[in-house]
């Protein structure tokens, strides 16, 4: 049993057994379970994608970038619903590699997103490779399912929002 300071006896045993019910529902989780998919497919896109020098999460967001261009960095959070630590992080690792150009908007507070000529060049040059981790992600899950999801979610996202 593991004791902290000040923790009495029967509390800490109350809830080392509340704890204890619980164990056996941890496959229930949602979290964990999604950690866990969201890092074996990760992991296919990845390898799939090493000859383009781009990682899963690059060519998702200069998929959004394509899609979008010209498209405000505030835009673009909201279309990937990533949050702005994240999006500029990997903003700034698609501009250090030249793949994106960031330049200010009309109002000096945006930022404007394109992607360079050797972005689309490294974008059309991993999609074949998308392609293949595509059929391996649907070879070890249902991709139908897991989109039906990703829309459920979008769509509960932006409901509450």
């Amino acid at each position: 049993m593991i004791r902290t300071s000040g923790a009495s006896a029967p509390a800490s045993q109350g809830a080392a057994a509340r704890a204890a019910a619980y164990l056996p529902r941890g496959g229930e989780c949602a979290y964990a379970n999604l950690k866990l998919l969201s890092r074996v497919i990760g992991t296919v896109y990845d390898e799939a994608l090493r000859p383009s020098g781009l990682r899963a999460s690059q060519l998702a967001l200069l998929w959004a970038i394509a899609a979008a261009e010209p498209v405000d960095l505030g835009r673009l959070g909201y279309l990937t619903l990533t949050d702005q630590t994240t999006l500029s992080r990997t903003v700034e690792k698609l501009r250090a590699a030249r793949l994106v150009s960031v330049r200010p908007g009309e109002d000096r507070r945006q930022k404007i997103v394109r992607m360079t000529r050797l972005g689309h060049g490294r974008f059309a040059h991993a999609l074949p490779l998308w392609e293949v981790a595509q059929q391996r992600a649907s070879d070890l899950l249902g991709l139908n399912d897991v989109c039906r999801l990703a829309k459920q979610v979008r769509r509960a996202v932006r409901a509450a929002s």
